[in-house]
């Protein structure tokens, strides 16, 4: 594999400095398996940047240890880059017999060729169709999509055929003009031409250090690479360049049926040119990853009215991107990640980041009366600007025009706002759940061999319904524990009025192993998820945790929704009474640590045994990730305590024999709830939840809870 660093050679610092960010940006490659290893390649691709031209083929070279060329500018050799460009195998525009270069190259398979058809930037992105052409805007002007690219991988194919069929007419001037023995004889293998999308995310402009550093490489400065400067450093800083490689194009068999009718080279090669770029060129756009940012701007262009709420709006995007995922189209699975809390009340990073630019650029103002609603306007998210200004001046036009040729998401989108609020809500509510289902069903399915999986009736989530009320109650189980660690109580507070939800914490529920590899944030999402589930359907809700769940029950205080009334914490474990975990388990992460330097994973220690209270509804094992990501979550709760200023009851078994009675009084000594009551019950069990004797128990929890019920608290 040929090395960055033999790239770089001959090098100064400053473009060192800026070359080695470039090379390091945040890329993304899929599709790797698409390419061909023998065949000589000619890859096509969208155009953006101007960084496209060096990153790109730099990429490809890692992957097929094979020099991809590129045309590029004339000015981009007299610049800082020309060493680097050379290094990397790309020739001028002017270059003289460039063509026949790049032919040569892919007949004999010397080097394999990257070209962007578009021929230029497209700045905009403004893409559209013209019968079977596409169509570049620059300024309002069309151009049509250059077939350059298709003539040079069907005319190498054709003169490969030629050749192997020993009917070349004058293959002396033939190996001459293609420059063929220079590098390499001929490749028997056919050309191929490969596809590539090129997306990004998390488009910004602003200042950034780089710009000071190429500043200094250039005074003064032209303004219009200023804008491309301001673009592609923050792309190179900030953004995720994903690139897709899409099935490879077989030119042997576009050229067969012509080629046996013993045409010459060029009827040939113009009765496939159009057809052929057209038909690679529609792969690209389609294939487009879909980002955060594409729908928020797609949304906003297509709704219907001139405001949109806050609430209404998350909803839209989370439903789009369901859909999205159902039909199997190409987005960003960073987006998925975290989507849970776009919905579910929690300051949510994409979201807040792209609303900053559309306020920003004056596309939506927050409304002076109603903070949770936005007015649109759609003059200035339309404002084309111009091809030198638009990525400046209105990025957010330039995400949209890159949704807008996906014709599915389009339609995904105007179908659903088409919606109103309550059909949306209805419409989120059944996506949730249905979310909620699919997550314990696959993980069942995947387990279900195993002999010691927990029974569904066990380790499913469940929901206690009451007919005649609006308010629901969402009870949290423990570490390493089951949605029926709760069950007695959820069906004691279903009896007396209140709607139950009883969800199972992710990894939770079926096999130890199922927890091994994840996170206290995985779990915090199942209890994200069933927050926005009971809001969707009840006026108040109640959070109870108990254990670990009363962990994360504290925790979601975070989040603001005006459905909330109190929570309950009962043996919260903010400290634990096993020895084991604090001091064998340091030790075994030690020896895990030493062992796996020596690359002997098989000598770790994974798990210390359990013997739980109840084995109907708990693991029998603790793996060391599980307890090591209970650690961080208690260590993340004692931090935030301080900020917790909601209505709480503490309740803690005196001789809990799991989880120190010191945890309860931190707690009710850190927060700055103005009511809270902290309760100590006589019990020498952990599970006090589920003690024979546990009416008391639940009695003072109803109590508790009646009172913010019947607005007492308050």
């Amino acid at each position: 594999m040929i090395k960055k660093n033999d790239l770089l050679i001959n090098t100064n610092g400053y473009v060192l400095n800026l070359l080695e960010k470039i090379l390091d940006a945040n890329v993304e490659i899929l599709g790797v398996e698409n390419i061909p290893k023998n065949n000589p390649k000619l890859f096509v691709a969208n155009h953006f940047t101007r960084t496209e031209a060096m990153l790109i083929p730099y990429t490809l070279y890692n992957i097929t240890n094979k020099k991809v060329g590129v045309i590029a500018d004339d000015s981009l050799f007299k610049s800082f880059l020309g060493t680097f460009l050379e290094n990397l195998g790309a020739i001028k525009k002017s270059a003289p017999n460039r063509n026949e270069h790049i032919i040569g190259d892919l007949i004999t398979s010397c080097k394999d060729w990257m070209i962007f058809p578009e021929g230029m930037m497209v700045k905009a992105k403004d893409i559209s169709k013209i019968d079977k052409n596409f169509c570049v805007k620059i300024d309002e002007v069309c151009q049509r999509v250059y077939t350059g690219s298709a003539v040079f991988a069907l005319t190498s194919q054709y003169f490969r055929q030629k050749f192997l069929d020993d009917k070349l007419e004058n293959q002396d001037e033939f190996t001459k003009k293609y420059f063929i023995g220079d590098c390499k004889n001929i490749n028997p293998n056919e050309t191929i031409i490969i596809p590539i999308n090129i997306s990004y995310s998390n488009l910004r402009t602003g200042e950034n250090f780089l710009i000071d550093i190429i500043s200094k490489l250039f005074e003064p400065m032209e303004q219009n690479f200023k804008e491309e400067l301001e673009i592609e450093s923050n792309i190179v800083l900030n953004s995720k360049i994903t690139i897709r490689i899409l099935e490879p194009i077989s030119t042997k068999k576009l050229l067969e049926n012509l080629y046996k009718k013993d045409l010459n080279q060029e009827e040939i090669i113009n009765s496939l040119r159009y057809e052929v770029t057209h038909n690679f060129m529609n792969k690209i756009y389609e294939s487009l990853t879909i980002n955060f940012d594409h729908i928020f701007i797609l949304i906003l262009f297509l709704y219907p009215k001139e405001e949109i709420k806050s609430e209404h709006f998350k909803r839209l995007i989370y439903i789009t991107f369901f859909k999205i995922k159902q039909m199997k189209l190409y987005y960003d699975k960073d987006t998925d990640k975290d989507l849970i809390y776009l919905i579910s009340y929690e300051k949510f990073r994409a979201f807040t980041n792209i609303l900053e630019v559309a306020v920003n650029n004056k596309i939506l103002e927050i409304d002076e009366i109603d903070c949770y609603k936005f007015l649109i306007n759609k003059k200035n998210l339309l404002n084309n600007h111009s091809h030198n200004t638009i990525r400046l001046k209105n990025i957010l036009k330039v995400i949209l025009n890159e949704i807008l040729i996906q014709k599915d998401v389009v339609d995904i989108v105007d179908n659903l706002i088409s919606n109103d609020e309550e059909e949306i809500n209805k419409k989120l509510l059944e996506i949730l759940k249905f979310e909620e289902n699919q997550e314990f069903e696959n993980t069942y399915e995947r387990f279900k061999y195993n002999k010691n999986i927990k029974p569904i009736e066990i380790g499913k989530h469940k929901y206690f319904e009451n007919i005649n009320s609006n308010s629901c109650v969402i009870a949290i189980h423990g570490f390493s524990s089951s949605p029926k660690e709760m069950e007695k109580l959820a069906l004691f507070l279903n009896q007396n009025g209140f709607n139950v939800q009883t969800p199972r914490l992710e990894g939770h529920g079926t096999i130890p192993e199922d927890l091994k590899d994840k996170t206290w944030q995985d779990w915090y999402k199942s209890v994200s998820r069933s927050i926005a589930i009971a809001t969707l359907q009840y006026k108040k809700i109640y959070i109870i945790g108990f254990s670990t769940g009363g962990l994360l029950a504290l925790l979601s205080t975070k989040k603001e929704y005006k459905e909330f009334v109190s929570l309950v914490c009962i043996n919260a474990a903010l400290h634990l009474n096993d020895l084991r975990i604090k001091t064998i388990l340091p030790a075994i992460s030690f020896w895990n640590d030493i062992i796996k330097a020596f690359n002997s994973e098989k000598y770790t220690k994974e798990y210390i045994d359990n013997f739980p209270e109840n084995i109907e509804t708990n693991y029998n094992k603790h793996y060391i990730t599980s307890i090591e990501q209970l650690n961080l979550l208690m260590l993340k709760i004692k931090k935030i305590l301080p900020k917790i200023k909601k209505p709480i009851l503490i309740i803690q078994g005196k001789d809990d024999p799991v989880v120190n009675s010191s945890s309860a009084y931190e707690i009710f000594q850190s927060i700055e709830s103005r009511y809270k009551s902290l309760k100590i019950v006589e019990s020498k069990n952990h599970v006090i939840v589920n003690n024979k004797n546990s009416e008391e128990l639940f009695l003072t929890i109803l109590d508790f809870i009646k009172q913010g019920k019947n607005n007492e608290i308050y």
